[in-house]
């Protein structure tokens, strides 16, 4: 192991262990995050970055597939929206490409809003997106079954992506329904989106889905360990007469979970800001209180159904310092890098790590 492979794995380490601190204290971003650690085998956020910056370069098309709209308002939530909003910003920022935000409907007022506030230009289409810098598209998804397979392909028709990333974005359960996180149904509510990521991965698409519950797409990549451990995931558990949990059909390649999904998603861009040299990609606090504000004036909701700048109930006195601290832990290795390269000598003999200790 050298000193750089000890820091990225460290690093990694730190992040994560932000993306899963658990203030409620009901333990589920634990359940999900061992399994998760033992699908990708390195900290998920570094694993993370390492695919993205394999697979994205400039020029290229990059999906972002998110919106969850709740009950009983049929309004959207903020995670999810706010953080794949901000993806999309840092993706332009690094890799000069083109984000392709897959959203329903009732998100695009708080897409356009965003846009505007985060300081880049927004497309009804791919072709005008991929025209002009600093620029990308959202389009609304189907939520009729019947119509998803053909606007996935008329999509993918207009350019091929590097890559596809959902992020808090709902999942139809092996029986086709959609689910909240108590097991009542939201078929009806909610965009059909899975399909076109089920589309992308069939055609080889790097693929990473972001969640931090299992109804999520993508999150059946863990979904033995979702059955046994989350509430309402298994058969029979949920509210609806599907009778077959909140548990998502679809697998991700990659994954990620946290406590939130937008800690999660915040987590991979910093860990990619510092594989790329540049912590000034990651976004600052003062950016991140300006998107959340923004979308609660856009109407997007929190968990509990609140209209106010918080996301999955956790406002800003949580989600700044987070954000923050995230940004500090990838600015600080290089600081000090001349300074302790014998200190990471001496502890690399010792052994400790040695395979990466704890994978």
């Amino acid at each position: 192991m050298t000193n750089e492979e000890l820091t990225l794995y460290n690093i990694g380490e730190n992040l994560d262990s932000l993306m899963t601190l658990d203030p409620r204290g009901y333990g589920v971003c634990r359940i999900l995050y061992r399994a998760a650690r033992d699908y990708a085998g390195e900290p998920l956020s570094v694993h993370a970055a390492k695919g993205l910056v394999a697979h994205i370069h400039s020029g290229d098309l990059v999906y972002i597939i998110t919106g969850f709209v709740l009950l009983p308002w049929k309004q959207p939530e903020t995670d999810g929206m706010v953080s794949s909003m901000m993806l999309a910003r840092f993706l332009i920022k690094a890799f000069d490409c083109t984000p392709v935000l897959v959203v329903p409907e009732e998100c695009m007022e708080a897409v356009r809003r965003l846009a505007m506030v985060l300081g880049f230009h927004l497309y009804d289409t791919v072709e005008e997106a991929q025209e002009y810098p600093f620029s990308m598209c959202a389009v609304p998804f189907t939520k009729d079954d019947r119509e998803a397979p053909a606007q996935a392909e008329a999509l993918l028709a207009k350019g091929v992506p590097a890559a596809v990333i959902t992020n808090e974005a709902p999942g139809r359960n092996a029986k086709g329904a959609y689910h909240n996180a108590v097991g009542k149904c939201l078929t009806e509510l909610e965009a059909k989106s899975d399909v076109l990521f089920n589309a992308c991965k069939a055609r080889g698409i790097y693929n990473l889905s972001i969640g931090d519950l299992g109804n999520e797409i993508g999150m059946a990549a863990i979904g033995d360990h979702i059955r046994k451990y989350v509430p309402h995931a298994d058969d029979g558990e949920c509210e609806c007469s599907c009778g077959g949990g909140i548990l998502v059909e679809s697998t991700a390649d990659n994954l990620i979970t946290a406590t939130c999904s937008d800690w999660g998603c915040n987590a991979m861009m910093a860990a990619t800001a510092y594989l790329l040299g540049n912590a000034d990609l990651f976004q600052s606090e003062e950016v991140q209180q300006r998107a959340m504000e923004e979308a609660a004036r856009a109407g997007l909701l929190d968990m509990y159904g609140r209209n106010i700048p918080s996301i999955d109930g956790f406002g800003r006195s949580i989600n700044l310092p987070l954000v923050k601290l995230m940004k500090e832990l990838i600015s600080y290795p290089p600081k000090v890098v001349q300074k302790t390269s014998g200190w990471f000598a001496d502890t690399i003999a010792k052994g400790y790590f040695d395979g990466y200790y704890g994978e």
